[in-house]
């Protein structure tokens, strides 16, 4: 009898969580680390050296899933830092900014515990803060834009409600004039449902 109802209890717990795991829609919340190398067209000067830093972002994302596709709308706050030295004077970037990216990812290998993700889409970033600083006294405007539009593309895993994310952002727009910004991004998420 004992081993009937511990057989039903566990039958239970896996359904349920298998139940959970295969939901057509999910919530949850990643942060991680971003690598941002500047990306500069100073009219073919030589001398230009694009150093690649580190900043962070935190959000939300919410998954749609459509079978083996999804959709993936996220709301993003991100940190990007950067730096060029152009004949030995060198400029360090940094923006802080809202970014909403639009994902449609297809699942490679989709298990009821793993699956295995690639996604591309665009990315709206709206600049909420920016700052320049440089050894040369007032030898760079930094107005940098309001909006801009990038790209990613990228591959992922779940395991049950974790996630795992890497991804390449190409700037589509200049920041500011002459500058765009190129991203590598390494997040973990956990999906709440």
């Amino acid at each position: 009898m004992k081993k009937l109802i511990l057989s039903a209890v566990i039958c239970l717990f896996s359904s349920a969580l298998f139940a959970q795991l295969s939901s057509p829609v999910n919530l949850g919340f990643h942060t991680g680390l971003v690598s941002t190398k500047a990306d500069t067209d100073f009219g073919g000067l030589s001398g230009i050296k694009e150093k690649a830093d580190n900043g962070m972002m935190i959000g939300a994302f919410l998954r749609v899933n459509l079978n083996k596709w999804y959709l993936q709308p996220e709301l993003n706050y991100v940190t990007r830092k950067s730096s060029v030295e152009v004949m030995g004077d060198s400029y360090d970037f940094k923006t802080k900014s809202l970014d909403v990216p639009i994902l449609l990812g297809y699942k490679i290998v989709k298990l009821p515990a793993f699956k295995l993700r690639a996604f591309a889409g665009p990315v709206a970033s709206f600049t909420v803060d920016d700052n320049v600083k440089s050894t040369v006294e007032g030898a760079i405007d930094s107005d940098f834009k309001g909006a801009v539009w990038n790209g990613k593309f990228g591959a992922g895993i779940d395991v049950w409600k974790l996630t795992l994310d890497v991804d390449y952002e190409v700037g589509f727009s200049d920041v500011a004039e002459q500058l765009k910004q190129n991203m590598v991004n390494v997040t973990v998420g956990f999906k709440l449902f």
